[in-house]
């Protein structure tokens, strides 16, 4: 239980520090942009996304994509009231907010 909520304390940090650096993008507007611009990268979706939206990127994103946390607490962690979909872009910064995610996954 101890390692999980490191790893998601970790997660929070490093999403902060993304949203703070403008290294990643939230919200459906801002990652059709970086999808239609063809950046690589991976998405981070809220576990209660609506069934529509999550379609409608997903009909546009053919890559990975995690479900973690919902989209009160995105928000709260970036300042945000609710975010539904972060996309982070395939940098060291994103391999290393990866790994986090998919430890995360495993415990």
């Amino acid at each position: 239980m101890e390692v999980k909520k490191q790893l998601e304390k970790q997660i929070i940090n490093l999403l902060q520090l993304g949203w703070r650096s403008r290294v990643i993008k939230i919200g459906f507007d801002d990652t059709l942009n970086e999808l239609k611009a063809e950046k690589k990268g991976f998405l981070i979706l809220a576990r209660d996304i609506s069934k529509r939206t999550k379609r409608n990127i997903l009909y546009k994103y053919d890559g990975e994509y995690y479900e973690l946390f919902s989209k009160e607490d995105l928000g709260k962690f970036l300042g945000k009231k609710e975010v539904g979909i972060i996309f982070i872009p395939d940098t060291k910064f994103g391999k290393k907010i990866k790994d986090t995610v998919e430890k995360y996954l495993e415990v």
